[in-house]
């Protein structure tokens, strides 16, 4: 319950901050309008010539998008900001302030800076799923709606994990801007379902990357493509992902952070 309460002023701090720049809210508007436009207009051009592409419809593909468009949306309003000012901490020296509050040092590094303006994108994301759901009408049942539920949340948990380890890596190294546009460049890789791709992309989308996991799967959950043997897999993989990001951002915290004065 505390960090329920937590999170809640986290978000009212962070809509403060940004309430006083109120034309980037307007601005991220129209680049998340411009961005829903251009993948639009792309499935258009596509469907166009071909009514399935890899077996996945219309409809399907929808889902893939607005997935996308949710996923980054969660990951850019919480996840990555609060990971960059990790990073920035740590270069700066400020780390100190944080690591004296009696929270969870892995959960305030994760989520104390939230950029609410990135909600446009939840809404457009849940907006495109809602509209293929009712396109695709009786076609999703009950275990669709269970295995997307824990599909993607099986998902977020292991890119939540990622980020959490490529966080801590700046307590090794002072450069990860490069891998941070690794993984925006890869992340576009997202709007598609990952086996549409080459087989060493499937994995890097998997286990380099892991956006398939948060994208992917819970599409393939809707649409019933979805095996329960890969929700259990996946269950795994997020289990195995949740304990050694914790385990190595503890670790890494204790033997390799000298502190401000060091």
């Amino acid at each position: 319950m505390r960090r329920v309460q937590l999170l809640g002023t986290f978000f009212r701090l962070g809509f403060l901050g940004e309430a006083e720049y109120r034309a980037n809210f307007a601005l991220h508007a129209f680049e998340s309008a411009v961005s829903l436009a251009t993948g639009l207009t792309v499935l258009s051009v596509v469907f166009s010539k071909t009514p399935s592409i890899g077996g996945w419809e219309w409809n399907h593909l929808m889902v893939v998008l607005g997935l996308w468009f949710l996923v980054s949306g969660v990951v850019n309003m919480v996840v990555a900001p609060s990971i960059r000012q990790f990073i920035h901490d740590v270069w700066l020296g400020n780390l100190d302030f944080l690591l004296v509050k009696p929270v969870g040092h892995q959960f305030m590094v994760s989520t104390r800076k939230i950029m609410v303006f990135n909600v446009v994108e939840l809404f457009i994301g849940t907006a495109l799923i809602a509209t293929a759901l009712v396109r695709l009408g009786a076609r999703v049942g009950p275990q669709e709606v269970l295995q997307f539920v824990l599909s993607i949340s099986f998902g977020a948990a292991v890119l939540y994990s990622f980020w959490v380890v490529l966080g801590t890596l700046a307590l090794y190294s002072g450069k990860l801007e490069n891998l941070m546009l690794v993984f925006y460049s890869m992340f576009e890789a997202g709007r598609w379902p990952v086996g549409l791709y080459p087989l060493w992309l499937r994995y890097s989308l998997v286990f380099v990357v892991p956006i398939a996991l948060a994208i992917t799967v819970p599409a393939e959950a809707l649409v019933g493509r979805l095996p329960w043997e890969t929700v259990g897999l996946a269950g795994a993989y997020a289990l195995v992902s949740l304990a050694f990001s914790t385990w190595f951002f503890r670790w890494s915290l204790r033997h390799k952070y000298m502190g401000a004065s060091a």
